[in-house]
């Protein structure tokens, strides 16, 4: 009896169980959900066993584009009563051309009275084309962005000159003297008074302005702005003896240095390249010659002539060192044969017929602690047979070589066998520059050099500078410019004349005429802007 009532209650529990199981399962089935669905300006509402909002999409043939925004989510669970939204992202690009205005310009003429004005140049307006991205949601612009600008025609600038004319005394001039004022490069010859323009785009850079030792040339560079972005400056030349000669091309560009060599038909130059970030440039520290076909005497130019440059790697680039980015400087020999240099630790020559470098001079290179280099300055003797430079001198003192405030002036020889220091703590800038030979003198072996002394040598690099004279020896130092009382030379800016007798010297944006002879000086320029002279002649 016990045995069979076990044996029901466990029938009896087991059917249980099963009721159970089925009212379970019973439970987990799936069931309608409530749902609205904004989609294309379209409202829909509906109900949909689809368990998640993709299962949906797909059960109503909806396309979601990769862009496109859904809320909730694609994997998200339907909810009963919810609500999902699709929002339509394109992206497209729009061009637009927009009007580059010009912009007025003057330059101060001291050939025309004061109060007088003359249009040199028409401005015309540029165009410039503007690339956006733009963002639309549900055909809605939500965002702009600019991803590309280019000028498709640059604008041309109106320029003016302006009369500053002074009352300045007319001073004789032998040869002529070639400078910068108001970003144009101008000549004066045969007298001061006699100052003209030589330019009127107002973009020389001040990196290359090289007059012809005939006085007849000259070769500056120019940042145009129709120039591409990645373009340092170009080479220009225009005649300096007749009357509006048109500056031209020369076809060469990113330049940081030049000189011409004595035959007047030859160039020498150091390219770079233009870099994001400071200085802005990576000097490449190769020369090049340039050689000029087309060039005529004064008397013999046209119109209608042009010039043109035929250009030889004389030296590569050497191997990069540490402070190579900032470039070199450079001198080239009286015979042309060699070209000496300055780089931050060292003086040496090179040799433009072998290419062999030969180091004359070393010195500890200065630690400015910024994104700049210092580089010796330096000059050649008549004879090219010594060097005159700038070199980073000793500390006096503790102190580390290179944080050394000294600056002296030494001259070397050629051959490196002479250093002899002649100038104790010039100063950074102290700039030495040698004569040509004196004029009169025999055998043309008198010449001076020309130097500025800081007047807080410990301080040089923002220190003002007085210029001084001395002989080829380093005697008979004097103090010649500027004047007892004046304010000091921001740096020695200068240029010998051709007899050796005589200094152009920028100061304060005017150039004065320092005659060593007579210990005289006289006031050149009265604009304010001029400065970089070069004399030649």
């Amino acid at each position: 009896m016990n045995h069979r009532r076990v044996v029901w209650i466990v029938y009896i529990l087991s059917c249980i169980l099963l009721l159970a199981q089925f009212s379970v399962g019973c439970d987990a089935a799936p069931s309608e959900k409530g749902v609205t669905v904004l989609v294309d300006g379209r409202r829909m509402t509906l109900k949909t066993l689809a368990p998640t909002v993709r299962d949906l999409f797909t059960e109503l043939e909806i396309e979601v584009g990769a862009l496109d925004m859904v809320e909730p989510d694609l994997w998200h669970e339907i909810v009963d009563g919810g609500e999902i939204t699709i929002t339509r992202v394109e992206t497209r690009e729009e061009t637009e051309t927009r009007t580059i205005e010009f912009k007025q310009s003057t330059i101060k003429s001291e050939a025309m009275a004061v109060g007088d004005r003359k249009l040199l140049q028409l401005g015309s307006a540029g165009e410039e084309e503007i690339v956006y991205r733009v963002i639309l949601e549900d055909g809605e612009e939500t965002e702009r962005v600019e991803v590309l600008r280019r000028v498709i025609n640059p604008p041309v600038d109106e320029i003016i000159a302006v009369g500053v004319q002074s009352n300045l005394p007319s001073v004789p001039i032998s040869g002529a003297i070639a400078y910068i004022s108001g970003g144009n490069a101008w000549i004066m010859r045969e007298t001061s008074t006699s100052r003209r323009p030589l330019t009127s785009s107002g973009d020389l850079d001040g990196r290359v302005l090289a007059l012809s030792p005939d006085g007849d040339w000259l070769i500056y560079s120019r940042v145009a702005a129709d120039a591409p972005p990645q373009s340092l400056n170009s080479l220009w030349i225009v005649g300096t003896s007749i009357l509006n000669e048109t500056p031209q091309a020369l076809d060469i560009q990113d330049v940081i240095y030049g000189e011409w060599y004595s035959n007047n038909r030859s160039f020498l130059y150091s390219s770079a390249e233009r870099i994001d970030g400071a200085p802005g440039w990576k000097a490449h520290n190769d020369l090049w010659r340039a050689s000029f076909q087309g060039m005529k005497q004064a008397g013999q130019r046209t119109g209608e002539d042009v010039i043109t440059a035929t250009t030889r790697l004389l030296i590569e680039a050497p191997v990069e060192e540490t402070y190579s980015w900032w470039g070199t400087t450079f001198a080239l020999s009286p015979d042309g044969y060699r070209v000496a240099y300055g780089r931050p630790g060292s003086v040496g020559v090179l040799d433009l017929r072998t290419g062999d470098d030969a180091s004359l001079f070393d010195f500890a290179v200065y630690h400015t602690y910024g994104e700049w280099v210092w580089l010796p300055e330096l000059a050649w003797s008549p004879d090219g047979e010594f060097i005159v430079c700038s070199a980073h001198g000793e500390f006096v003192g503790s102190g580390k070589p290179e944080d050394s405030p000294v600056f002296d002036v030494w001259i070397v020889d050629r051959a490196g066998r002479l250093q002899l220091k002649v100038v104790d703590e010039a100063g950074m800038w102290s700039a030495p520059e040698w004569s040509p030979a004196v004029a009169d003198d025999a055998d043309y072996s008198e010449s001076y050099i020309a130097f500025g002394k800081a007047r807080i040598s410990r301080d040089s690099q923002n220190s003002r500078y007085d210029l001084y004279v001395m002989d080829r020896d380093g005697s008979n130092q004097q103090r010649v410019f500027p004047p007892a009382g004046r304010e000091g030379l921001v740096a020695p800016d200068l240029a010998w004349s051709p007899d050796g007798r005589r200094l152009v010297v920028a100061h304060e944006g005017n150039l004065y005429l320092v005659d060593l002879m007579t210990d005289e000086w006289v006031q050149l320029t009265a604009d304010g802007h001029s400065g970089q002279p070069r004399w030649s002649g």
